[in-house]
């Protein structure tokens, strides 16, 4: 997703703190452009690797392919660590203006959020319709992108079910654009005490959620596109911004190390453990499993996410951070990629196959 940048004037901060503040006055992490190619680099995963009854992985890993299959599904909460992150970047941005400026200049948010997202969205959509309307297309699919072309697609999957085309991930746009409908104004009128209990009401309103699609025994893709249950990973991104207060933590690469190890073990325990993603409705595991699980996701976002920040850029590639800052675009067309190399490349175009790997 995007960088960002702001001028604030410097402060003291605790010694085992530093600010988030360039010597420029600019604010901007690169160690975080690393972290969003390395979120993009999970999701990518998830759609490439196979997921559950793989003749081929079965074969190869025989006892070991329930592991591999929930690991793949866990490198999936790399989109929560997306949002993580983005509720993160937005809250600190906006909280630095209000701070420098005394508001928050709604307008002027919309109107970057536009010209950074809708131009790469929209050509996007454009290129689905195209894809939708070859001779092994499906038609009826140009219906289901209009959803997405008013930012209802996550909406509209979680009712109708997967779309088949390359499309298909820019659901989460949508429950991005839902985010920032309310996130400046959030923060304009709110202060930090009433942010936080807003943050509060996201979790507990997600979490009640959560419990009634459990007991109805919902399908996987009722939950998992729902904007209310991924509502909570932006609320953990807004805690941690909160509470570090425009400071990021130095510590040491032991404690760095150990965090991003308790972030996949989180996943990975949500994922193998308590199967908070499934493939049918009579795999649900009921109400607590979902809220453990995707409980579990956040919080492992928010952990990866602190280990990340204040780590040295010299330690990074500069093409790590390039293509951290071109990830949203990855992110959009990667798609796009998986459907040529596994149907215009190896099929004709009459006999496209779809593969739903979501």
């Amino acid at each position: 997703m995007p960088h960002f940048s702001i001028f604030q004037n410097a402060k003291k901060v605790h010694p085992s703190m530093e600010t988030t503040t360039s010597s420029s006055g600019r604010y901007y992490r690169p160690e975080l452009d690393v972290l969003r190619f390395f979120a993009f680099l999970l999701v990518f995963l998830h759609h490439t690797l196979p997921d559950h009854s793989n003749q081929v992985a079965d074969h190869l890993l025989k006892g070991f392919t329930p592991a591999f299959y929930a690991f793949v599904n866990a490198c999936g909460f790399g989109l929560s660590l997306f949002f993580t992150l983005s509720a993160f970047l937005i809250c600190e941005l906006l909280l630095r203006e209000r701070a420098t400026v005394g508001t928050v200049a709604v307008k002027q948010f919309y109107i970057r959020r536009i010209l950074r997202i809708w131009p790469l969205y929209y050509l996007g959509l454009a290129l689905g319709v195209l894809v939708a309307l070859l001779p092994a297309g499906n038609p009826t699919d140009v219906v289901r992108i209009g959803w997405f072309a008013i930012f209802l697609g996550a909406w509209n999957a979680s009712h109708q079910g997967w779309v088949y085309n390359p499309i298909s991930s820019l659901w989460s746009i949508s429950v991005e654009e839902q985010f920032y409908l309310f996130a400046p104004w959030t923060v304009k009128y709110f202060n930090r005490k009433s942010l936080y209990g807003f943050c509060a009401m996201l979790i507990l309103s997600a979490n009640i959620w959560l419990y009634y699609l459990g007991s109805v025994r919902a399908p996987d893709y009722r939950i998992w596109y729902d904007f209310f249950v991924q509502f909570e990973c932006f609320a953990a991104g807004i805690l941690l911004c909160l509470i570090l207060h425009g400071r990021v933590p130095r510590i040491s690469i032991w404690k760095r190390l150990a965090l991003i190890a308790s972030c996949f073990s989180c996943w990975m325990f949500a994922s193998y453990g308590l199967h908070s993603r499934f493939f049918s409705a009579s795999e649900n595991p009921g109400s607590w499993p979902l809220i453990g699980g995707y409980a579990l996701a956040a919080l492992g976002s928010v952990m990866l996410l602190a280990a990340f920040l204040g780590i040295d850029p010299r330690l990074f590639p500069r093409w790590a951070i390039y293509m951290g800052r071109i990830s949203f675009g990855l992110y959009v067309y990667h798609r796009f990629a998986i459907y040529t190399r596994d149907n215009l490349s190896i099929d004709s175009l009459l006999s496209i196959k779809a593969i739903p790997n979501y």
